[in-house]
């Protein structure tokens, strides 16, 4: 699956506008906890993927879900699109780039990009 040009410069310009916003709530000292496959790297995502890809996007989706309910004015994150190819792309793609961070790390990232096209009402 490939993603656009136009997508790759639409995500980018995202998610510079919204690094400083932070999406998950945390304890006083701004920390919390992350369950599963969140806290394994993003090398052991893009070195597991083909194996066990599936329940990295189990992962995902239930991080995305918690996050609908939990949002304000979000009805779904994922916006109008239901293309989970793009998301896997997206995905493997800032894994290779970061292979120390965290797959949670890659998620809030791939969020903060999707917020802005999420919708905030059922249609």
């Amino acid at each position: 699956m490939n993603i656009t040009p136009t997508i790759i410069k639409l995500l980018s310009v995202t998610l510079l506008l919204s690094a400083p916003h932070l999406l998950s709530a945390k304890d006083a000292s701004g920390q919390h906890n992350t369950m599963g496959l969140g806290n394994n790297t993003c090398n052991a995502f893009v070195h597991e993927y083909d194996a066990h890809g599936a329940y990295y996007l189990s992962w995902l989706a239930g991080y995305m879900t918690a996050y609908n309910v939990y949002e304000e004015d979000t009805y779904s994150i994922l916006g109008d699109s239901k293309d989970v190819a793009q998301l896997q792309t997206w995905l493997l793609d800032y894994c290779k780039l970061n292979g120390e961070q965290t797959f949670e790390h890659a998620v809030v990232n791939l969020m903060r990009n999707l917020k802005y096209f999420r919708l905030r009402t059922k249609n």
